[in-house]
């Protein structure tokens, strides 16, 4: 699973744009790309609103898997290009910079910590497209 934004592209709105991709194998079973329906403060911000739409598709089609009764390699490595967005969906502490989010986005922190998902770095040009 790969994830990414680009941060204030609308340009009459500002609003960022999240996609992600979502592999089965070699196959693409999932992806999106859409306007945020908030405008970020930063970057790290949009960027934690698209592991929180990836993450949430992942575990709709692993729940749907699970009930076809086919096996799911867990952790499911989620790719993303921003540290700071990793580091905020990994670290359960409270920060002056999140403090702004929503709470329904931390649930992302719920299912690293349940072992379905593994958050890594991936630098932009080696990111899926």
């Amino acid at each position: 699973m790969s994830c990414d934004s680009d941060w204030a592209a609308c340009p009459n709105t500002r609003r960022s744009v999240t996609g992600y991709v979502i592999k089965l194998g070699a196959c693409l079973i999932s992806w999106k790309s859409k306007k945020q329906p908030t405008v970020s403060r930063r970057s790290a911000e949009a960027e934690y609103r698209s592991i929180v739409a990836a993450v949430a598709k992942v575990t709709w089609i692993t729940g749907l898997l699970g009930e076809l009764g086919c096996p799911v390699s867990i952790p499911i490595p989620l790719y993303c290009v921003n540290k700071a967005a990793i580091q905020i969906a990994s670290n359960p502490i409270y920060h002056e910079r999140t403090k702004h989010f929503e709470i329904r986005f931390h649930f992302v922190r719920e299912k690293i910590k349940a072992g379905l998902i593994l958050p890594c770095f991936i630098p932009s040009s080696s990111q899926l497209g």
